[in-house]
C-alpha cells in the first residue's frame, strides 16, 4: 500500500497535520488533521508497506499497547484513506 498522492506529515503547533506536495498539490487540496498514531501511519505510508509492515512497527513502538489494540487502529485508518481515495491498495 501507498498513499495515492505525495504528502508530508507536520507538527505544527502541538498538532499533527499532513498535506499533499509536489505536483501531487493539485489533486488533493487541504489539509489531514492526524493524530499521534495517524501521523505515525501517514509517515510509513510515504514508502510502498504493506498493512502488516506498518502493524509490526507500531507494535514495535508502542508495547503498552496490544496487538489487537495497535490492529484496529490501523485498520481503521487505512480504510478511511481507503474510502477517500488517498491510498493504492
Amino acid at each position: 500500500m501507498k498513499l495515492a498522492v505525495e504528502m508530508t506529515v507536520m507538527e505544527l503547533d502541538g498538532e499533527w497535520n499532513a498535506v499533499s506536495v509536489g505536483d501531487d498539490a493539485t489533486k488533493f487540496r487541504g489539509m489531514l488533521r492526524l493524530n499521534e498514531s495517524g501521523a505515525e501511519i501517514l509517515k510509513l505510508l510515504t514508502e510502498d508497506t504493506t498493512p502488516e509492515e506498518v502493524h509490526r512497527i507500531l507494535c514495535e513502538r508502542h508495547p503498552e499497547s496490544t496487538a489487537d489494540e495497535v490492529g484496529h487502529i490501523v485498520a481503521d485508518f487505512l480504510n478511511t484513506l481507503l474510502k477517500e481515495g488517498l491510498l493504492i491498495d
